[in-house]
């Protein structure tokens, strides 16, 4: 049975609450837009106990990674007794260039129309995914927000498949910076993309299934 990922999201948070388990969502990859909305869990309506972010944090500019935790967490670390304490830290902990890119990247979102960009990227990906879906080289395109994704049919499916060092090649030959896990290509544009920029991307995509299948 295929489940929504939202709909799995939202059992999951329900089985932790049943069972006083904390729920950790990584929002490394999906966190600010990628999925349509600021965060993945946004699109549930859930509200985790931990949420790991990266990556969009700072635009993709400088490596930066934060933990946020609910007050819960947060108030059990919170006493007198050193055996509360958590001893974890980071080697580069509190960037001050990570955190000024961090700010700026933030900012951008306050400031800028974001959304209705990310918004315009969601609807080329679910136009352009519908029609490549029909090509009999294509075993499966799926898409959220600004994230879309080609699969495609081989005889030797998966991350280690042929198929990957071909299309890596393929794209780059064409100015095209895309990175296939293995028979899957993944679409992960910059949300300052233009349209027809995206439209020759997806372009390309499709050059590439005629070609090389």
């Amino acid at each position: 049975m295929i489940v929504h990922p939202v709909e799995f999201l939202q059992k999951i948070r329900a089985l932790c609450s049943k069972h006083d388990v904390l729920l950790i969502a990584d929002e490394v990859l999906t966190g600010f837009g990628r999925t349509g909305k600021m965060f993945a869990c946004d699109l549930a309506g859930v509200v985790p106990d931990l949420m790991c972010l990266s990556k969009g944090i700072t635009g993709g500019f400088l490596p930066m990674g934060a933990t946020l935790c609910t007050d819960r967490v947060y108030e059990a670390f919170v006493s007198s007794n050193k055996m509360h304490t958590f001893y974890h830290g980071h080697s580069y902990t509190g960037s001050a260039l990570a955190c000024a890119a961090a700010n700026a990247s933030l900012k951008i979102f306050s400031e800028e129309p974001v959304f209705e960009r990310i918004a315009t990227i969601a609807k080329i990906n679910a136009e352009r995914l519908e029609a490549i879906r029909k090509m009999h080289q294509v075993a499966d395109t799926r898409n959220i927000g600004t994230i879309g994704i080609v699969e495609l049919n081989t005889t030797d499916a998966g991350y280690l498949s042929a198929m990957k060092p071909k299309l890596y090649r393929y794209f780059l030959e064409r100015g095209i910076l895309l990175r296939p896990l293995g028979n899957v290509v993944y679409v992960l544009p910059p949300y300052i993309i233009e349209p027809e920029q995206l439209h020759r991307v997806y372009d390309t995509i499709v050059e590439a299934i005629e070609t090389l299948l």
